[in-house]
């Protein structure tokens, strides 16, 4: 596809060799230059379409949407969305779509939204059921623009009714921003809109079906932040009745959300139909200015996009866990059983003795008994240990942590601290892993940070007797492709000792999304087991989780803070063996793990 190109798309073509600071002070002038100067900004507004689309009644339900479109474009919009099926309603039939509700390209059961977009110039995103060749159906997406049709784009995961779709998640250029398209569900996992953000993505739009009050848009919320980009879901109301399975059963979906989110992952404005006094079809307007050096390029400033390392996250191509070949799961897993994951919360002293004594302290008053223990990040000491000298761990307080782990019971303990190999080397955050009757172990940092460059290495993995661990610095879980990694290398349990919370001196700091505030990072740490595996993670802002996954959704969520510094949960991974991933084309796979 051809993308425009501006003037600025140089402001970021040599950053591969910049320094984390260079970038960062890079990002920073260019942020604050689109915040002052008009012409470094393409301002749009977005429309979305929240609608009760009617079973089956094609006709109807176009006629909605035809009226709702014309209002949202008399209004100023410059991009609309539809709700997911917004031409057929949600319980349908393969039989239905092939027969009677399906539409075939070049649609011209929508000329008259098509004309709109023609008409006003704008951006029209609709939802249908489609019939392509050899009578497959896919639910769909068709996206008009000033010169008519310009693509559509096919639900990825499975819903019964239609095929995998089989296109490349793509972009399009617009003079406001560079839109993505995904539906639904496709953004439970991160990778589709993780491909369509490195295709250079400003805007993501997302047609829906999703109702309940299940924490979708805390994913939403956390897909935005790690991608930096602005989110927009059109949602439907209403009830429905579905009879595809021989008995009736009534959706409720007044509670289904449409929201604005922006890049640092905050909810603008969110809309459930429940929430009027009397639910009706609603547009819903947001104001966005996307900087202009983002349009037509794939600049982003967002740390998590700049500084990946796919050559660590190799396991992304295996076959392991895949829908469409039997779900067959990575060999050599440990027998099956319960692991007792723990998180102890704390805001981490400079000095060993103090933390040491906060641990030792914290475990007795909470009568610890645990297989794995979380502490946060620099959660001995923040003071440098020198790994060239091989005896570092057999002396003070690094000992002292040793005998901790063996007089306690524990099959593993996490933290992590500064590390260098000669007097003259850079500093570098590792991983401290102890196990009982071992010499601890450091795990360089996978991406490079202010501190240290990346070492590229994929994530570690332990085999324990009744689970297969994952270990991430904070840093790296910001990374989604890590936890997609890890998930496919078959782990039951991801524990996350992390340095990357907003704290005291740290607020408001963005940098750009280099330091989380405290909700956000929950949220992401929840949304990482969408990958469905436990965690237990600690932060050094004195915050931290442990989060049980039973077949694919929170079982139970357990918060450690300054109130509640220890939280143990026994975590079964006979509820976490059977994954629900996707299945990738070659042309996902080499968006997602060549170099950029």
């Amino acid at each position: 596809m051809n993308r425009i190109q501006n003037d600025n798309s140089h402001y970021y073509a040599d950053l591969p060799n910049f320094t984390f600071i260079q970038r960062i002070f890079c990002s920073l002038l260019i942020l604050i230059a689109s915040s002052f100067s008009p012409i470094w900004a393409a301002p749009a507004k977005v429309a979305l379409i929240h609608s009760n689309p009617v079973l089956g009644d094609v006709p109807t339900n176009i006629s909605v949407l035809e009226s709702l479109v014309e209002e949202a474009f008399d209004s100023g919009a410059n991009i609309i969305v539809t709700p997911e099926l917004a031409t057929t309603g949600f319980s349908i039939t393969q039989n239905q779509v092939l027969t009677d509700l399906g539409f075939t390209d070049p649609y011209p059961e929508l000329d008259s939204i098509r004309d709109l977009a023609i008409t006003n110039q704008g951006y029209v995103i609709v939802a249908i059921a489609e019939v392509a060749a050899a009578q497959k159906v896919y639910n769909t997406v068709a996206v008009y623009g000033p010169t008519g049709l310009i693509t559509t784009s096919r639900k990825r995961g499975l819903s019964g009714w239609h095929e995998r779709g089989d296109v490349p998640i793509d972009i399009i250029t617009t003079p406001y921003g560079d839109i993505a398209y995904i539906i639904c569900s496709d953004s439970y996992l991160p990778d589709w809109l993780r491909i369509a953000t490195l295709k250079g993505a400003d805007l993501l739009l997302l047609p829906a079906n999703w109702w309940g009050s299940f924490g979708q848009e805390e994913i939403w919320q956390t897909r935005a932040r790690e991608n930096g980009v602005w989110f927009f879901t059109a949602n439907r109301w209403g009830t429905e009745v579905d009879e595809r399975f021989g008995f009736p059963f009534t959706y409720y979906m007044d509670d289904a959300p449409s929201t604005f989110i922006t890049p640092n992952g905050k909810i603008e404005l969110i809309h459930r139909a429940e929430s009027d006094p009397v639910p009706a079809n609603k547009i819903l307007y947001y104001d966005v200015d996307v900087p202009q050096y983002r349009i037509g390029t794939t600049d982003n400033p967002v740390y998590s996009v700049n500084f990946r390392k796919p050559e660590a996250y190799s396991e992304i191509a295996n076959l392991y866990y895949r829908p469409d070949l039997d779900n067959q799961p990575a060999p050599g897993l440990p027998t099956a059983g319960v692991t007792q994951a723990a998180s102890m919360a704390y805001k981490p002293s400079l000095f060993a003795s103090v933390n040491l004594a906060k641990i030792q302290n914290t475990w007795a008053q909470n009568a610890g008994n645990a297989d794995v223990l979380v502490l946060p990040g620099f959660g001995l000491t923040a003071f440098p240990i020198n790994s060239s000298n091989p005896a570092w761990h057999t002396y003070g307080s690094w000992a002292q942590l040793q005998q901790f782990v063996e007089q306690n019971g524990l099959e593993l303990l996490v933290t992590s601290a500064l590390e260098f190999q000669s007097y003259n080397s850079n500093l570098r955050q590792s991983l401290v892993i102890l196990r009982p009757n071992q010499a601890p172990e450091l795990r360089g940092q996978i991406h490079s940070a202010i501190v240290g460059e990346g070492t590229g290495v994929a994530p570690t993995v332990i085999d324990l007797p009744n689970a297969r661990v994952g270990v991430l610095l904070g840093r790296d879980a910001l990374f989604p492709e890590t936890a997609t990694h890890l998930a496919k290398s078959g782990i039951d349990l991801l524990l996350v000792t992390s340095a990357v919370g907003a704290n005291d001196t740290l607020d408001n700091v963005d940098a750009p999304n280099y330091f989380w505030d405290v909700d956000a990072l929950l949220r992401m740490w929840k949304t990482r087991t969408n990958h469905v595996f436990h965690l237990a993670a600690s932060d050094w802002t004195g915050n931290g989780a442990v989060i049980e996954n039973t077949y694919g959704i929170i079982g139970r969520l357990e918060i450690t803070d300054a109130s509640t510094a220890l939280k143990v949960l026994d975590v079964d991974s006979n509820t976490v063996r059977t994954k629900f991933l996707n299945a990738y084309y070659s042309f996902d796979l080499e968006s997602l793990l060549e170099s950029q």
